[in-house]
């Protein structure tokens, strides 16, 4: 994984910095595409995640906007979710607990025929959270 901690680390990828999220929100960074279709890998770097309540669940969402502000109402997508959390919080019937460590998964900015250029994360924050989820997220863009 060395190589996915300098590509996290990359401003011009990232889409959020270490930080701990308790509520959700969309994160502030946005990363540029460009015109055409991209294909990448999404990796959440999770350092602290709290399921001591069992309930509790961390959908990270990355959103797609023709907008690089993200402000154009009605033009905001979801490109692709991935979810983490306590086993008893799971959308299915996953009976394992995740814990930190690092997550990725394959991701593109196309969605119903539409290419987004602009891509940010959304924290999803769900249950009886005290502290919640501490993570950095970024992109590794496939050539």
């Amino acid at each position: 994984m060395g190589g996915y901690n300098a590509v996290v680390a990359d401003s011009t990828l990232s889409l959020k910095a270490a930080g701990l999220v308790a509520a959700s929100a969309a994160g502030s960074l946005i990363v540029d595409l460009g015109d055409g279709y991209s294909e990448a890998v999404l990796l959440a770097k999770v350092s602290a995640l709290e399921i001591a309540s069992a309930n509790e669940f961390y959908g990270l969402i990355l959103q797609g906007s023709p907008d690089a502000a993200f402000g154009t109402a009605g033009n905001i997508v979801e490109l692709a979710q991935f979810s983490i959390g306590a086993k008893g919080a799971r959308l299915s019937d996953a009976d394992k607990d995740d814990t930190t460590g690092v997550y990725e998964w394959p991701v593109h900015n196309r969605w119903n025929g539409t290419t987004y250029r602009y891509v940010r994360i959304y924290t999803h924050v769900a249950g009886t959270v005290a502290t919640g989820i501490n993570y950095e997220a970024g992109l590794v863009v496939r050539a």
